[in-house]
């Protein structure tokens, strides 16, 4: 994936803030089952600090381009 406008920047900064929340949601909930916790948390890990790296990307390629 690769952001290539301010409006994907945007979204993909919403997204980031709902799955942070949602794993806070999941570190906190002890009615889950601890294995399949474990393996959401793992996912939604992967997942933010994907979309902090797509973050990343687009600012340093944005103010290399100024």
């Amino acid at each position: 994936m690769s952001l290539n406008s301010e409006l994907e920047l945007a979204n993909t900064r919403v997204k980031l803030a709902r799955l942070e929340k949602r794993y806070e949601v999941l570190r906190n909930d002890t009615t889950l089952d601890q294995r399949v916790r474990e393996l959401s948390m793992n996912s939604l890990k992967r997942l933010i600090n994907q979309f902090k790296e797509e973050i990343a990307r687009y600012e340093a390629h944005q103010e290399a381009g100024r």
